[in-house]
């Protein structure tokens, strides 16, 4: 039986890979509604990517700024 962290870490890449594709298919689908909108959440998938090169607690770190000014400019209602 694999350890908890292992779970824990396989967990953590499905759930990245999920919110990438979702990020990627919202981005897609605003493209022609708002540019700057779409921009945004191409920006929060390029950096939520799996294949990016960025550390978890920056990682972490960068996508709570995003969502948290996506709160403010109103992108989140």
């Amino acid at each position: 039986m694999p350890k908890p962290k292992v779970l824990l870490d396989l967990l953590e890449k499905a759930v990245e890979i999920a919110i990438f594709i979702g990020l990627i298919i919202l981005a897609i689908y605003k493209f022609d509604i708002d540019v700057m909108e779409a921009t945004f959440y191409l920006l929060l998938a390029a950096i939520i990517s799996p294949f990016s090169k960025i550390d978890k607690p920056a990682k972490r770190t960068l996508l709570t700024c995003g969502f948290i000014g996506g709160i403010l400019i109103g992108y989140f209602h």
